[in-house]
């Protein structure tokens, strides 16, 4: 099974952080960057037996954080995944619906820290 980072933002500023902390950490792992929900959920169904450890934003286009997650626990339950929300929302109700999704680890504010990710178990 092949490992992959999945960072889903549609902020390319914050894509460019996020991705130079994040491979700093795991500079083994391929860091796949998707600016919406419709695109990393298309890579998911043609990737299925890949472990993900994902990064995603909750307000964005097209298809936002809160739909890729309905998908996921819909049509994806089968697919090895670790969901770290990140977000600049700081709203507890935002934090209360993220918990209500298995996938969801944890509720990581914006911009990810290099301490954030010393908190993450991910194996390699």
């Amino acid at each position: 099974m092949k490992q992959q980072i999945l960072l889903i933002d549609d902020d390319p500023v914050i894509n460019f952080i996020h991705s130079k902390i994040i491979r700093k950490k795991f500079p083994d792992v391929p860091l796949l960057i998707f600016e919406n929900g419709h695109k990393a959920l298309a890579h998911l169904k043609s990737n299925p037996v890949n472990s993900y450890l994902i990064f995603l934003d909750l307000n964005m286009p097209e298809l936002d954080g809160w739909g890729f997650l309905k998908a996921m626990s819909l049509d994806y339950k089968g697919i090895d995944s670790q969901v770290y929300v990140v977000t600049s929302s700081v709203d507890p109700v935002d934090k209360m619906r993220a918990k209500r999704y298995d996938q969801v680890l944890s509720f990581l504010i914006k911009p990810l820290k290099a301490d954030d990710l010393e908190k993450i178990p991910f194996v390699l």
